[in-house]
């Protein structure tokens, strides 16, 4: 793993070796159904080092089969789950993971917005993004965001070329997905210069850190 790596946790889940340092830790669940909205509590990790610093993460599940036409019915929901997480955080960051589709594009960078004026100024806010997102500069052009982390890994139907442009021709994607931060899966594994050329790296593994990485 890259020295400066951090490792996405939920349930239970342990901290692996290379993540002491700090973890992205699910702090909520938000389901979106039509017109409903679902919170429930997130992880809960076993023997969190005392040293280890915690990034929060509000991880908002779109329901497949009945999405909501937008998300400003689910905004005051959001809102006060990201400032729970900021109180919370002892890393001095929290994240939102939300993967909008496209047809609620402005709806998410209206929510992006309104996340960071309603945060503390000293504190910093991440937000993941999909990897296709990282060749459409709507999503991603001038977004409020502190860090902007895109996921390489379960990237559906255009998995194979999306791959082939991350490990070989990074210099179309957005400015912001080439070099800052970005989403790895230990189970969809990039050559190591890939991870290398960013500063910040974030591990998801379909396991769970159940076994050693």
């Amino acid at each position: 793993m890259p020295t400066d790596a951090i490792a996405w946790l939920w349930k239970d889940a342990p901290v692996p070796a290379f993540s002491r340092a700090a973890v992205a830790v699910v702090d909520r669940h938000i389901w979106l159904a039509g017109d409903r909205v679902l919170v429930r509590p997130g992880a809960r990790p076993r023997s969190l080092p005392p040293a280890t610093s915690v990034i929060p993460v509000v991880h908002v599940e779109i329901d497949g089969r009945n999405p909501p036409a937008g998300l400003a019915a689910a905004r005051a929901t959001i809102l006060d789950a990201m400032a729970r997480a900021a109180r919370a955080s002892t890393s001095g960051w929290v994240q939102l993971d939300l993967e909008a589709r496209p047809s609620q594009r402005d709806d998410y960078r209206a929510l992006v917005a309104d996340i960071r004026a309603f945060l503390p100024h000293e504190m910093r806010f991440s937000v993941t993004a999909l990897a296709w997102w990282c060749r459409a500069p709507a999503w991603l052009d001038g977004l409020a965001a502190d860090e902007v982390v895109p996921m390489f890994f379960r990237m559906g139907r255009d998995n194979a070329p999306l791959r082939a442009i991350v490990a070989q021709r990074p210099e179309v994607l957005h400015p912001l997905c080439r070099a800052g931060s970005a989403g790895f899966s230990r189970q969809e594994k990039f050559p190591d210069e890939v991870a290398g050329r960013y500063r910040r790296t974030y591990w998801f593994d379909e396991r769970g850190w159940k076994d050693p990485p």
